[in-house]
């Protein structure tokens, strides 16, 4: 009787300390919602892959391996004419590495970490376009970033840090006509009439762009994004 009792409760302990980690991971690993332009947002995707790829938000399975908790995304073909071949198009070939993620809210908080891989800086790339193919975010060649409104001024943080062969903490806010960028916790928010992730022929989708160019292969380790109010 004696030996049951004790079996039991090494058996209850077990399961509390296993139920106590738990908890403790979920404490941990559970985004808070902290802004400077919105009082509350609705948490719509939270990843660490650590698990299957969600095409709802990262599109097509082609190129992207998941490992060790790192989403990496290489080009779709080497070589142009084994591209050409299956395209059966000379154009988007898919030989330097592209992410979308998509269902991006009309306002939004986005917490980003991800690193472009590659030798050097090359012409364009690599790119980050907030919007398709409307605000972009570049790594400038001297050090920190450059913000390029669609149609409008630039802006520059040379003291971010940003740079290639490094991890980068990204932080956006973004609402029509304002947009609040944090790289490694450095920028501030932009309020200008140019401000706008909206394309009149993205059909009122949403998405941000990763381009790499040449001898790049792009990785992300975590994202979380809020649809605001």
């Amino acid at each position: 009787m004696i030996t049951f009792i004790l079996l039991m409760n090494t058996h209850i302990k077990f399961h509390l300390l296993l139920f106590l980690l738990f908890s403790i991971k979920l404490l941990g690993g559970d985004p808070t919602f902290k802004s400077e332009l919105f009082k509350s947002g609705k948490l719509i995707y939270f990843d660490d892959f650590d698990g299957e790829l969600n095409l709802d938000f990262w599109g097509q399975a082609k190129g992207k391996k998941i490992k060790d908790g790192i989403l990496t995304v290489g080009p779709l073909y080497k070589f142009k004419e084994v591209a050409m071949k299956a395209l059966k198009r000379d154009h988007h070939l898919g030989l330097e590495p592209v992410a979308h993620i998509n269902l991006i809210p009309e306002k939004f908080v986005m917490h980003l970490r991800y690193q472009f891989a590659k030798p050097e800086l090359t012409p364009g790339r690599p790119s980050f376009q907030i919007g398709h193919h409307m605000i972009n975010l570049g790594i400038v060649k001297d050090g920190g970033h450059r913000i390029k409104l669609p149609d409008g001024p630039s802006f520059s943080e040379p003291e971010s840090e940003m740079a290639l062969n490094r991890w980068i903490g990204l932080t956006i806010e973004y609402e029509l006509g304002k947009i609040r960028v944090l790289v490694n916790g450095k920028g501030k928010t932009y309020e200008h009439e140019k401000v706008t992730i909206i394309n009149p022929k993205a059909n009122g989708k949403h998405r941000f762009t990763f381009k790499g160019g040449p001898e790049c292969t792009i990785l992300f380790d975590s994202v979380r994004l809020w649809d605001c109010e």
